[in-house]
């Protein structure tokens, strides 16, 4: 499988070709190249975001959940519950990236949640964070439709990107092997990674 270099790269490259056709499909639909611009941005960020912070490669203790910084504890469980490169739960086109987008969003209510009760036990009364998070959500979508179904098209293609590279150099490796071509370049190292600073211990 390619490296996290390898699959930021794909990840941008595919972001900003699909963007002109997204830039095209937005025009035709509201005549005005502003929203069409604005709209082909938001749907190149959300493909980068979900390629290169989404990973489908967070199923597994690897560079991307370091991108996390302090907060990689985030995706443990994630990483404990998902098995490595399952088609249904984290290298499928559709469904695994937006599954990591909710499980994201629970981590992020569990977590406010648990502040606001930690800080009550000590008498330090919060608004319920978590309830305001979802409020907003939920009057942004309706407020905004089509800037929603860009951002989340956008997420989707962006974890589609990664797993069909992952499935082409599989598949061409394979190819490769039965015509008697050897593969000389091994990207299984990625699965393995660690950083030059001791491993955290999990």
């Amino acid at each position: 499988m390619p490296d996290a270099r390898t699959h930021d790269i794909i990840t941008v490259v595919s972001g900003v070709a699909l963007s002109l056709p997204a830039y095209s499909i937005i025009l035709s639909r509201t005549e005005d190249p502003s929203i069409a611009v604005g709209n082909a941005l938001l749907f190149l960020a959300a493909h980068c975001v979900s390629g290169m912070m989404f990973s489908p490669d967070l199923d597994l203790d690897s560079q991307i959940d370091d991108r996390w910084g302090i907060f990689y504890w985030i995706w443990r469980p994630y990483m404990w519950a998902v098995p490595h490169r399952s088609r249904w739960l984290s290298h499928g086109l559709v469904l695994p990236a937006l599954l990591r987008l909710a499980y994201f969003y629970g981590m992020v209510s569990l977590i406010l949640i648990a502040l606001t009760w930690a800080l009550g036990r000590l008498g330090i009364i919060l608004p319920r964070y978590h309830e305001i998070m979802t409020a907003y959500l939920r009057d942004l979508v309706v407020a905004h439709p089509r800037e929603t179904w860009t951002f989340m098209v956008g997420f989707v293609t962006g974890g589609a990107a990664h797993t069909i590279a992952d499935w082409l150099v599989t598949g061409g490796k394979h190819f490769l092997r039965r015509i008697g071509i050897r593969v000389s370049k091994r990207y299984e190292d990625h699965d393995h990674w660690r950083p030059r600073r001791r491993r955290r211990a999990w």
